[in-house]
């Protein structure tokens, strides 16, 4: 069992990376508004983020610190006007 996690986790690093994903920050802001549901049901912030915009994202997905989270959205996932 060992072999295929660590088999998925080379995959998920050496997978090709997925089209440029742009979302405004008013969509962004709206998110943040509507997670304090997901927050509720004890949903990270980066999964959350991840299932409402259909991202692929293992680094955000399984992140637990919120600020880490924010950061590499805003960097990676934020349209720059």
């Amino acid at each position: 069992m060992g072999n295929a996690v660590f088999a998925n986790m080379v995959g998920e690093l050496t997978r090709e990376p997925q089209p440029q994903i742009s979302i405004s920050l008013t969509e962004y802001e709206r998110w943040q508004k509507q997670y304090t549901w997901d927050a509720l049901s004890d949903m990270r912030y980066g999964q959350s983020f991840c299932n409402q915009f259909d991202i692929h994202d293992s680094r955000l997905y399984y992140t637990r610190d919120w600020a880490s989270c924010d950061m590499l959205i805003r960097k990676e996932y934020i349209t720059r006007p």
